[in-house]
This record gives C-alpha cells, sequence and structure tokens, in this order.
C-alpha cells in the first residue's frame, strides 16, 4: 500500500513538489498543506499565514512532506510535534524526491554564511594534514578538504579501521597509520610529508571513559597535542586544534586536558612563530560515543530512551556543520596575525535540552513521547555538568572578526611554565599516578579562574 502524504510548504513550492510526485514510488499525494496565499490543484487540508500556525492533521494522511525546508531548526521541530501526536511521519524534499526528516535537520544552521572562497583561499595548493583523520570528524573535514584542491591530503590516524574506510572515500589521499601519543612517529611522518597546515582533531573525547582513565587523557590528549605541535613546528606548519566546550571551567578530566591544551596552543601562538589556534565545538551529533545513536538503538529496541538529567542542555553541531565551522575558524584565525593567543568558538546559538532531543528522536518515528515511548533519567555520568559554556568567566569576547566565530581572549600563560606542568603531567601519566595527575591537571587550568576571582574582590 502506498504511503498517504499531504505536501507541505507555501503555493509555489507545493505546486512543484506536485509535479515530481508521479516518479515517487510508494508515496500518494492526498492532499495540501498552504502557508500563506495561493493555490494548487491538491485539495487544501488546510491553510495558515505562517508554518507554525498550520493544523497537519489530514483524514487518512500518513505522512507530511515538507515542499521546502522550514526557516530554522525551531520551525521544524515545532512541526515535528504536531506530526507526531498526529501519529504521522516527516519527510522532506531531496533531490526531487521525499526522505524521512533526520535529527540532523532539526538543529537548523547556527552558522553563519560559509566563506568558500576564503576557505578555498586557504587550503588551494596547500599540503594539508589532519590527525584523527579517519574518526567522524576528521573524516568529513577530510571530505570538505579534498574539494578544495589541496597539494596533498594526508590522513594520519591510529585506528587500521578508521583509516581503511576513510581510504575507500578518498582514493587520492596519503594514509598514515600513527599514533600522536609517539613523539618519533609524528615527527618521521611530519618530515616525510612536510605539511603547511595541520588539523588536529585526534584525541580521547568521551567524558566518562576519560574520567575514569586519567592518565590515558593527558598521554593523548596533552602529551600528543604537545607531539603533534612540536612535529608541525619542525617543518613549519600551522596547527589548528580541535577543542570542545567542555573546556570552558571544566568539570571533568577530558574538558581539562582541553583546556590545558588550549593554553599550549595559546602560548605557542604569542610566541610568533607559526599559528596554533584552539577552535571550540560543541557536541557533535552522530559522531562516534554521541548521544543521537544512543537514543536510536533504544528507540529501536522499544525503549525506554534514558537522559542523564531532566535539565541538562548541550550545544550541538551536525557533523557537516562541524567540518564547516573549523574550516570558516581556521580562516578566521590564519587571516588575522594580530589576534595571536586568541581561542576561536563557534556560535551555536542556544543551547539545547537533551530530554527535548530525545523527544524528537521518538517523533521522528511519528510516535509520542511519554504515551508510546517512555524516558528515564539515569544521573550525570563522572565529569559531567548540567550546562557548558562558549566563554570562561577569565575571559573575554574580542570585536568579531566573522559573523558565526566568537574571538575570545586570555590573559597569557608563559610557555616555559605551560611545558613544565606538561612535563609533570606526562610523568605521572606514564606512572599511572591517576590521583595525583587529576589533581595537578586541575590545579593547571585553574589558576585563571582563582587569579579572576582575585580581580574581582580587589575591585
Amino acid at each position: 500500500m502506498p504511503l498517504k502524504a499531504v505536501i507541505m510548504g507555501n503555493a509555489e513550492a507545493v505546486r512543484t513538489a506536485h509535479a515530481l510526485a508521479p516518479r515517487w514510488h510508494g508515496v500518494q499525494v492526498i492532499g495540501a498543506a498552504l502557508v500563506g496565499a495561493g493555490e494548487t490543484d491538491l485539495p487544501v487540508v488546510a491553510r495558515a499565514p505562517m508554518w507554525q500556525a498550520l493544523n497537519v492533521a489530514a483524514p487518512d494522511a500518513q505522512a507530511l512532506i515538507l515542499a521546502e525546508p522550514p526557516e530554522d531548526g525551531a520551525t521544524a521541530r515545532a512541526i515535528l510535534e504536531r506530526v507526531a501526536q498526529a501519529r504521522m511521519k516527516l519527510m522532506l524534499i531531496e533531490n526531487g524526491a521525499p526522505r524521512r526528516v533526520r535529527l540532523d535537520d532539526l538543529l537548523g544552521r547556527p552558522l553563519g554564511a560559509v566563506d568558500w572562497a576564503r576557505i578555498q583561499n586557504m587550503i588551494e595548493g596547500k599540503r594539508v594534514l589532519i590527525t584523527g583523520g579517519g574518526g567522524s570528524i576528521g573524516a568529513e573535514l577530510a571530505r570538505r578538504i579534498a574539494s578544495l584542491s589541496p597539494a596533498r591530503l594526508t590522513l594520519l590516524d591510529s585506528s587500521e579501521f578508521n583509516l581503511y574506510r576513510i581510504g575507500l572515500d578518498l582514493r587520492d589521499a596519503t594514509l598514515a597509520l600513527a599514533d600522536i601519543r609517539d613523539a618519533a612517529s609524528m615527527q618521521r611522518w611530519f618530515a616525510a610529508e612536510r605539511p603547511e597546515i595541520v588539523f588536529h582533531a585526534a584525541a580521547l573525547k568521551q567524558v566518562p571513559i576519560v574520567e575514569a582513565f586519567p592518565c590515558e587523557g593527558v598521554q593523548t590528549n596533552v602529551s600528543g597535542l604537545r607531539h603533534v605541535a612540536e612535529a608541525a613546528h619542525a617543518v613549519g606548519a600551522d596547527l589548528i586544534f580541535v577543542s570542545t566546550d567542555k573546556a570552558v571551567e571544566p568539570s571533568g578530566v577530558m574538558g581539562a586536558s582541553k583546556r590545558l591544551g588550549e593554553i599550549y596552543c595559546q602560548a605557542l601562538d604569542r610566541r610568533g612563530e607559526r599559528r596554533a589556534i584552539p577552535v571550540r565545538l560543541g557536541n557533535v551529533l552522530g559522531s562516534t560515543g554521541s548521544v543521537s545513536p544512543i537514543f536510536e538503538a533504544q528507540l529501536a529496541a522499544g525503549g525506554p530512551l534514558t537522559v542523564t538529567d531532566a535539565d541538562v542542555t548541550r550545544f550541538f553541531l551536525t557533523i557537516p556543520q562541524a567540518a564547516d565551522a573549523l574550516l570558516q575558524a581556521a580562516t578566521v584565525g590564519l587571516r588575522h596575525a594580530e589576534q595571536r593567543g586568541a581561542a576561536f568558538v563557534i556560535e551555536m546559538g542556544e543551547a539545547l535540552s537533551v530530554v527535548e532531543l530525545a523527544r524528537e528522536v521518538i517523533r521522528l518515528e511519528g510516535l509520542r513521547p511519554d504515551e508510546d515511548i517512555g524516558i528515564t533519567f539515569t544521573g550525570l555520568r563522572p565529569g559531567e555538568k548540567l550546562h557548558e559554556l562558549l566563554v570562561a568567566r577569565d575571559e573575554w569576547r574580542e570585536p568579531e572578526l566573522m559573523p558565526g566565530v566568537i574571538t575570545v581572549g586570555s590573559s597569557p600563560r608563559g610557555l616555559a611554565e605551560v611545558l613544565e606542568i606538561m612535563e609533570r603531567l606526562t610523568l605521572l601519566a606514564r606512572q599511572g599516578a591517576a590521583d595525583d595527575v587529576r589533581a595537578e591537571l586541575f590545579a593547571a587550568v585553574s589558576v585563571m579562574d582563582e587569579q579572576a576571582e582575585s580581580r574581582q574582590a580587589r575591585n
């Protein structure tokens, strides 16, 4: 039996979509839900002056097909809520045919217009190396860069399977099976590939895992970063360090290790030789270990979906948005040498409720949260906090250099001091001294907060 569907949008978009309908396999269009004035040849089952006001329920309809994308993620989520309440599925038209709406369609577009001309100018004819090049973010970044005519693209990863998988997609890329924790290996590979721009995406990212294994977190996220940065410096390459909003006033070891990585890169950048630019991203939806695949697996098993806390919020980006954001921020940082020592933060709009995200996953299946599928709360995991920040109390926003990218300033830390801290942490981590590693790491990244509080007290 064909899926009975209503097409929704303005009259022109609905007419255009309806003209394509004879080629849609398994879909029978039975009517239109119109936004604004105008007419179509289809029976009009609903009409309203704006998207949010439409009553999407229609007799016998099993799906609603969006003839055009909603103006933002909030509008899409409002439509989805009504569609799920009517036990319908939500679809949109892509490449001339309807497909099911996915979770990443509901997040809007938090990044400003991507300046592809400047990004192309940054990449074209350059030798580029990506660490973690087979991971979720690294692989998407690699695909973007491969289309921008680099002179050479090298993908370095410690996972054989990840390299194999991205190698199938990018057959012209050079693959490097190597571990960033091995300083000598980094020196050899960088000397052989001689990159001009390095995107450092390799890291341990799972908050509870790094909390349980702080020594491993330091050896990868701190020592590994240093090995990459020193190898990049040795060949004259600029470094883009992929950081996280969890580095802002961190509550866990993963965030603290990333904050120390930012401090190190900022100290390198201020030294005035090659660039070392930290870029903060939020949660990358759909990446390895992210919440959306977990929700989808729980839903497939019949539920319930599990959320840590009813009040928890996070900043979210899709994988493509994260890759675009990194390239955009790298372009901003490399073009503005006067901003040495800054961190660049992607403007991700309003933080989203994770429990609401779980509800959206349920609604995407045409089901009703808390009625058809339940949601349970498990409590915050070690190292987690309720809400993330984009800018810390001891940081400040510099004048905007490009829409969608926040330039963040902070008081300088001396490179010699930072290297001494990293040396101590590396020694402790190799000894397996987990408690000492944790204490030393948090002491290192809390210095600036203490200085900020001291300044506030004096004022």
